[in-house]
């Protein structure tokens, strides 16, 4: 962990505190992780619903069952497995990049304007 010895105070009002925190709890970052993402120019997205995150785990298990049924029906036909293990990784780097798009920052571009 790197040293961070300069400290920053600001002062907000109620209602700014609460949206901040609002916006902190939305993303599953610690408050600090959040503002250094921000003065980065970097805006963290919400955290993917529960539900999405079980969708994902659906699709996972939806794939580990076709790679299954597939090795089998390679072996029975003869087929080399080759291209069976070519699909499944396939599959299975379609859902990681869904993942890493759906967690990716939004890029902060200066000035904001409202």
């Amino acid at each position: 962990m790197r040293k961070r010895t300069n400290r920053v105070e600001i002062k907000l009002n109620d209602a700014e505190y609460a949206h901040l925190n609002n916006l902190v709890h939305a993303s599953n970052l610690s408050r600090e992780s959040y503002l250094r993402m921000c003065i980065n120019g970097l805006v963290p997205r919400p955290a993917p619903s529960v539900e999405l995150v079980e969708v994902i785990q659906v699709l996972r298990q939806i794939a580990n069952s076709l790679s299954d049924i597939s090795k089998c029906v390679y072996a029975q036909n003869g087929i080399d497995e080759s291209m069976y293990i070519h699909n499944f990784e396939l599959l299975q780097n379609q859902i990681n990049e869904i993942m890493i798009l759906i967690r990716e920052p939004t890029e902060l571009r200066f000035p904001i304007t409202q």
